[in-house]
């Protein structure tokens, strides 16, 4: 639906709010409360509707709404004293005051992608080279991608009411992502034969023509919808991934007074594959300037509770009330969104180090409902189910985000060396460690001592130094304690410690 009042136009198709020519910037919890207001304008919207509308329905601070009442008036470039559109009715709720047009989504306008945004993909519908009567295949595994990508809170995917306009249309690829804002097109092919099936999908850079990644999947059609299902959910992943190592690389081409909240979040995800303290330091002060440019970008506020609580589960650059601090920003962000799986994701990894065991696998249920295809999510949950205790499911997370991105982090491997050592699979568990592949990292060393003294290995003794050298204050009993390991672990590992010379 697209709503026009004064000068502004919103199109709730593509997310997209302009005032004239200029796209105003809006985050999308602020865009849904902007929609909602054009959609009921002259109307007092009371605080319990727009929980339910906006917030289904979860518990919301005042402040928050206030926040985000704050920011809709700023983009709309109103403020608190005039009012002039969102007007505040004390003890009743918000009234919409602009005069509003409704119209049906218009063809997409020809316009500049917006510099330091999130990346827009336009997925195309895949070509069908088979019989006319597979174009539903086609159509639907299209649709299916589009769905799985939406899921992706750091991507903006253009709807398939837009991309579908395109259907057996030739146009050069520079026209299409004028028209669409797009500055990455997904398009490839479907081909039936025989009992079996290729899709081959690419991913294109708008502003080059670039292919930054294809991939071919050849499959016995089997259970169509099964197939339809497993396809979109490798593709959509991969898609995610990619895109997002684009925007980094594009994000780290800018000059630090030239950084958007966006670009400060692309640079401070290094932070998550490398976890050094160097990378800490950096994530750290991007992710603190990126709360105080857009003090309602969740993504901003998640990802700072990653980084923050990096002060307490490594050490990295301590200050004081890191899980306090991780907690505020976590919650923060699963109010501002409630959908972001990534969110949810991380105040569940918060209540794990407070060790609030239930409520970590509460919020990372959610998490995996509302992004079940990010490999990051996957892994991360994955990896602290194992933790825990659960040596059938945690794993079995990891491998399905193994499968999704297999250029993953190495740290993806702790979660079997885990398995493996419980296992007294002490060898392989060896050999899982070395694929984590971060020799500076003290973990890494105290499991391949705790292997090795359980082997009897001469050098047990060693690598149990290396770890202390690594971490002068280290003490076993408190580390796997701070990391909430289950109580039988617990005592094995500290059985294989003890066997490498550890005087515990």
């Amino acid at each position: 639906m697209r709503y026009r009042f004064d000068d502004f136009a919103l199109d709730t198709e593509r997310f997209e709010l302009r005032k004239a020519d200029a796209v105003r910037h809006a985050e999308p919890l602020v865009f849904d409360l902007i929609a909602f207001f054009a959609a009921n304008p002259q109307r007092v919207i009371g605080h319990d509707e727009l929980i339910a509308r906006i917030w289904q329905g979860r518990a919301v601070s005042d402040a928050t709404m206030a926040g985000c009442i704050k920011s809709a008036r700023r983009a709309l470039g109103d403020d608190g004293n005039g009012q002039h559109y969102i007007r505040t009715h004390r003890g009743r709720g918000f009234e919409f005051m602009g005069d509003v047009e409704t119209a049906a989504s218009e063809a997409p306008s020809r316009r500049t992608p917006e510099p330091g945004t999130k990346p827009a993909v336009a997925v195309l519908p895949l070509e069908n080279l088979s019989a006319g009567v597979d174009e539903y295949f086609a159509d639907g595994l299209t649709e299916d991608i589009i769905t799985n990508l939406s899921r992706f809170r750091d991507l903006m995917v253009i709807s398939g009411a837009s991309t579908f306009q395109y259907k057996g249309k030739t146009q050069s690829l520079a026209a299409l992502c004028t028209e669409l804002n797009a500055g990455y097109v997904v398009k490839g092919s479907v081909r039936r034969a025989a009992g079996r099936v290729r899709i081959s999908v690419q991913l294109v850079e708008g502003a080059t023509g670039v292919q930054l990644w294809g991939d071919r999947f050849d499959r016995d059609m089997g259970d169509i919808f099964a197939l339809q299902d497993e396809v979109a959910e490798v593709i959509a992943a991969a898609l995610g991934v990619k895109m997002q190592d684009a925007a980094l690389q594009r994000s780290l081409a800018k000059s630090p007074p030239d950084l958007t909240a966006y670009d400060c979040m692309l640079r401070a995800r290094r932070y998550t594959w490398m976890l050094s303290a160097e990378a800490h330091a950096e994530a750290r002060d991007l992710l603190e300037r990126a709360v105080l440019i857009d003090p309602l970008s969740a993504d901003a506020h998640a990802l700072l509770a990653n980084v923050y609580l990096g002060e307490h589960r490594f050490d990295a650059n301590p200050r004081p009330d890191p899980i306090g601090r991780a907690f505020r920003h976590a919650f923060t962000a699963t109010q501002l969104d409630p959908l972001n799986a990534y969110a949810h994701c991380w105040l569940g990894i918060v209540h794990f180090f407070k060790r609030e065991n239930e409520k970590f696998q509460a919020e990372a249920q959610i998490a995996l409902n509302l992004n079940p295809n990010d490999p990051e999510t996957l892994a991360d949950i994955g990896h602290y189910l194992t933790f825990m205790g659960d040596f059938e499911r945690g794993p079995e997370l990891v491998r399905r985000a193994q499968a999704l991105n297999p250029l993953h982090a190495g740290w993806y491997h702790f979660t079997f060396a885990r398995l493996h050592y419980r296992q007294r699979n002490y060898e392989e568990m060896i050999a899982d460690v070395g694929r984590v592949a971060m020799p500076g990292f003290f973990w890494t060393h105290m499991l391949i001592a705790a292997a090795k003294g359980q082997l009897g290995h001469a050098d047990a003794a060693v690598a149990l130094g290396e770890a202390f050298r690594l971490k002068p204050d280290l003490s076993p009993p408190d580390t796997l304690d701070k990391w909430n390991a289950a109580p039988e672990d617990r005592d094995h590992l500290l059985d294989g410690l003890r066997r490498a010379g550890w005087q515990g």
